[in-house]
C-alpha cells in the first residue's frame, strides 16, 4: 500500500528555479519538500551567465557571497580566422561593461550552473531542507483542500503519496508537471539546427580568453574558460548546421579538430557532454489550481542573451513570496493568480528578443569586425540589448500594485508591452524593481543601504519624510503595524536633512548622500511612502495612510 506524507509546499524539480522557490519558501518558515528525478546532482556547465538582476535576488536570498566567491568575469572572446585557427582576427566582449550606480550595482557574473545549484542546497541545508534525487513524481490529483502527488523513488517498489497545499513544477520541457495542469507549450523548434556541449579540460590553449572559431553562415565554435585554470565549456553549434551524434568523447573531439584545425590543443576528461536542438516555446498558462510551473518546465529558448537561467529564477522569486503569504494566512487566494498575470508578457516578449538575436550565432560574409557596426549595435555574439540585464522587467499593469501618481495615462496592454524593456530613464514607478541606495546613516552612525535590508520574508515600507510630516509619518508608521501585515512589514523612515525623530515601531535613517530620494524620484518636501515587496519591486507608491491601506488591502484581501 503506498506511503503517504504530508508538506505544505512539494518542489518538483531541483534545478535553479526549484532551489530558488525552496530557499526563498524556506526562509519564510513555509515546510517544503524538493524532489528530483535525476538519481544524481548534474556537473555540466549550461546556464553559466549570472546578469545584474539574478544577482540581486541572490543578494536578497544570502547567496550572493558564494556566488562571488565561486564565479568570475566574463572573459574577453577572440576570434581566430580560417582555415589553419590560430591567427586572431579581433577581440570583443560578448557583453558592453556595465556602468556601476548606486541604484545598480551589480555587474553580470560567470558562474557554471551546477555551482549555482551546490550553493542553493548548502543554504537550504541551514534551513533543514535535502534535496530528495531519485524522486520521480508519477501523478498528480487536485481537490479543494490541497494536492496528491504520487512519488516513484529510485530503487523502491513503493508508491509514496505526497499530500501538499500547492505545488511548484520547475521539472523542464520535458519534465511531469506542465501536462499535468494541461498547459500547452507553443512556439518553434529550430529543426535545421543543433548544439553539443560539453565540460573539458584542454592543454594547449590560454585561459585567459573565450575562444571562438566561425564559418559564416553555418558554425560557431566557443571554448569558454572557466574559473579552473585548463577547464573549459565548449559549444559546438550553428544555423543551418546540426553538429548531432557527438555525445562520445572521441567524436566531439574529432568534430573541434575538424572545424577548427587546432590539432595542438589536448583535450581530456570529458564531463557532460550533451546535445540540444535550439527551442523558442512558452506555455499558455503558468498555473492551474493549485499548481505553478516555472522555469523551463514554462519557457524554453536560444541561450542568445543568457535569459534561461535568469528568467527562471525570477519565476520562482515571485510565486514564491506570494505562496509564502497564503500558507501564513496573511493573504488572499487572489494574490496567486497575478504570478501569470505578472510573468507571462514578460517571458513573451524576452523569447521575441531572444529570437530576434538567435541569427547572430554565426558570424556572417559581411561581419568584418565591431568597428562595421558600431560598438552598441547588435552583431555576432555581441548582445547589446540591455533588457537582457533584467533590470528593467516591470509589473505596472499587475492588479496589486499602486501608484497614486497614475501610469501616465497607459493602458493594459501598453504597459505589458514595455513588461521586459521596461522604461530607462523615467522615473520609477509602482511595479518598477525596487532601486538600491546605499549610504544610509542611523542615529549611532552605522550605515546600511536598502539592499541590505530588503529580505523575500518582508514587505519594506519606505517613509520619505521632511521634518514638517513628521506627525504624518507617526500615523504612517502606526498604520503599517496595525496592518494585517504587519509580522511581516519593516518599516524605514528616511530624512534628506538628517536623521528623522524616532518613532516606535520603525527604524530612522538619514539619507546621507541623497541617494534614496533620488533613485525613488521623490521630493524632499513632501510625505511619500513606497512599500517594497518580498521581491524587491515596488508594490506602492502613494502619499498617505488611505493609499498604504489600499496596497494592503489588495494583497489581503483581494482585488477582484
Amino acid at each position: 500500500m503506498p506511503t503517504s506524507n504530508e508538506t505544505t509546499v512539494l518542489i518538483i524539480g531541483a534545478g535553479p528555479s526549484g532551489l530558488a522557490a525552496g530557499l526563498t519558501l524556506a526562509q519564510n518558515g513555509i515546510p517544503i519538500r524538493i524532489i528530483e528525478k535525476a538519481t544524481e546532482f548534474h556537473k555540466s556547465s549550461r546556464g553559466s551567465g549570472l546578469h545584474p538582476r539574478t544577482l540581486e535576488i541572490f543578494r536578497f536570498l544570502g547567496v550572493a557571497q558564494d556566488a562571488r566567491r565561486l564565479g568570475g568575469p566574463l572573459m574577453p572572446m577572440q576570434l581566430y580566422k580560417l582555415p589553419g585557427g590560430t591567427q586572431p582576427v579581433r577581440q570583443w566582449k560578448i557583453w558592453d561593461d556595465v556602468p556601476i550606480t548606486p541604484d545598480r550595482p551589480e555587474d553580470s557574473l560567470a558562474l557554471s550552473q551546477y555551482v549555482t545549484e551546490g550553493i542553493f542546497r548548502d543554504h537550504l541545508l541551514k534551513h533543514g531542507v535535502h534535496v530528495e534525487p531519485g524522486a520521480e513524481a508519477v501523478g498528480l490529483e487536485q481537490d479543494p483542500a490541497g494536492v496528491s502527488v504520487s512519488v516513484r523513488h529510485a530503487g523502491v517498489e513503493e508508491v509514496e503519496i505526497i499530500r501538499c497545499a500547492y505545488v511548484i513544477g520547475s521539472d523542464g520541457a520535458r519534465g511531469f508537471t506542465r501536462k499535468a495542469i494541461g498547459a500547452t507549450f507553443e512556439g518553434q523548434t529550430k529543426d535545421g539546427d543543433g548544439q553539443a556541449w560539453t565540460d573539458v579540460e584542454a592543454e594547449g590553449i590560454s585561459s585567459d580568453l573565450w575562444h571562438i572559431w566561425a564559418e559564416p553562415g553555418k558554425f560557431t565554435v566557443g571554448m569558454r574558460p572557466k574559473k579552473e585554470p585548463g577547464q573549459f565549456h565548449l559549444v559546438i553549434g550553428g544555423v543551418n548546421f546540426d553538429p548531432v551524434g557527438l555525445t562520445e568523447p572521441s567524436k566531439f573531439a574529432e568534430a573541434f579538430y575538424e572545424l577548427t584545425g587546432r590539432r595542438d590543443i589536448v583535450f581530456k576528461n570529458f564531463t557532460g557532454l550533451s546535445y540540444w536542438k535550439p527551442k523558442i516555446r512558452m506555455v499558455n498558462k503558468m498555473s492551474e489550481g493549485r499548481v505553478f510551473i516555472c522555469g523551463d518546465a514554462a519557457h524554453v529558448h536560444s541561450p542568445t542573451g543568457g535569459q534561461g537561467l535568469n528568467t527562471s529564477v525570477g519565476d520562482a522569486f515571485n510565486i514564491a513570496w506570494k505562496l509564502a503569504l497564503v500558507c501564513k494566512g496573511l493573504a488572499s487566494r487572489d494574490l496567486l493568480s497575478t504570478y501569470q498575470t505578472e510573468r507571462l508578457p514578460v517571458i513573451a516578449h524576452m523569447l521575441a528578443a531572444t529570437e530576434d538575436l538567435y541569427t547572430h550565432i554565426t558570424i556572417s560574409q559581411t561581419d568584418d569586425g565591431p568597428a562595421s557596426s558600431g560598438p552598441e549595435s547588435t552583431g555576432f555574439l555581441k548582445w547589446r540589448n540591455n533588457a537582457f540585464r533584467q533590470l528593467d522587467i516591470n509589473y505596472r499593469w499587475s492588479p496589486v500594485v499602486l501608484d497614486a501618481r497614475g501610469m501616465n495615462g497607459l493602458d493594459e496592454n501598453a504597459l505589458k508591452a514595455r513588461g521586459y524593456q521596461g522604461y530607462p530613464g523615467e522615473p520609477v514607478r509602482a511595479g518598477d524593481r525596487a532601486p538600491e541606495a546605499p549610504a544610509l546613516v542611523d542615529a549611532a552612525g552605522e550605515e546600511t543601504s536598502l539592499f541590505d535590508i530588503f529580505k523575500p520574508n518582508t514587505h519594506t515600507v519606505l517613509v520619505f519624510s521632511p521634518k514638517q510630516a513628521e506627525s504624518k509619518a507617526q500615523e504612517v508608521v502606526a498604520a503599517a503595524q496595525a496592518s494585517p501585515l504587519a509580522s511581516v512589514t519593516k518599516t524605514l523612515v528616511l530624512g534628506r536633512d538628517g536623521v528623522p525623530a524616532a518613532i516606535e515601531g520603525a527604524s530612522a535613517y538619514h539619507d546621507k548622500e541623497g541617494h534614496a530620494h533620488k533613485a525613488y524620484g521623490v521630493d524632499g518636501g513632501v510625505l511619500t511612502i513606497v512599500v517594497v515587496r518580498p521581491d524587491g519591486y515596488i508594490g506602492a507608491f502613494v502619499n498617505d495612510v488611505d493609499g498604504l491601506q489600499t496596497y494592503i488591502s489588495r494583497i489581503t484581501s483581494g482585488f477582484a
